[in-house]
């Protein structure tokens, strides 16, 4: 079972530290083509053409510049390297397009950010924020004890237990 983790802290994060200011979450990203909006409609064409583009996890619209949140608990690298393409396409976007000319701040959200992720995100402009409920950081956590002794004796044990059950 897939759980939701992400979308559900940085809506914690942008309700604890911006919940006097409009937000927007899983915003879609970039130019819809003219030929569809043409041929449908520009309603339509967002519509249509949403599972083709990217999403950012939080928009929130402050008087006088954007703040773009995307939110990674493990694969930091991914939202380093994510945050500056989503900057290029606020321009791009028909649903932002009143707020083209505002200037874009960039944040990653993490547990923890490591020296690599640090040194990375300054190189990128993207402003790394620590914050993490207890929640959060319990997940995180999880993530140390996979390759504990007892947490690998678990797993071949619970292995086990499935192919005698006739499971492989």
């Amino acid at each position: 079972m897939r759980r939701e983790i992400e979308p559900r802290w940085v809506s914690e994060y942008v309700a604890v530290n911006y919940g006097n200011f409009p937000a927007r979450f899983r915003v879609p990203l970039g130019a819809i083509p003219r030929e569809l909006q043409e041929s449908v409609g520009s309603e339509k064409a967002q519509a249509m053409f949403r599972p083709w583009r990217p999403e950012i996890d939080a928009i929130v619209i402050m008087p006088r510049h954007l703040i773009l949140i995307e939110g990674k608990i493990f694969k930091l690298m991914d939202g380093v390297s994510k945050l500056p393409v989503y900057k290029s396409l606020v321009p791009l976007t028909p649903e932002l397009k009143e707020y083209a000319n505002r200037e874009i701040v960039m944040q990653l959200l993490c547990v923890r950010a490591l020296p690599w992720v640090q040194q990375s995100a300054s190189a990128m402009d993207v402003k790394l924020i620590e914050w993490a409920p207890e929640w959060v950081v319990k997940i995180w956590e999880e993530r140390d004890k996979y390759w504990t002794r007892e947490s690998t004796i678990k797993r071949e044990e619970r292995k086990k237990l499935l192919r005698s059950l006739g499971f492989d």
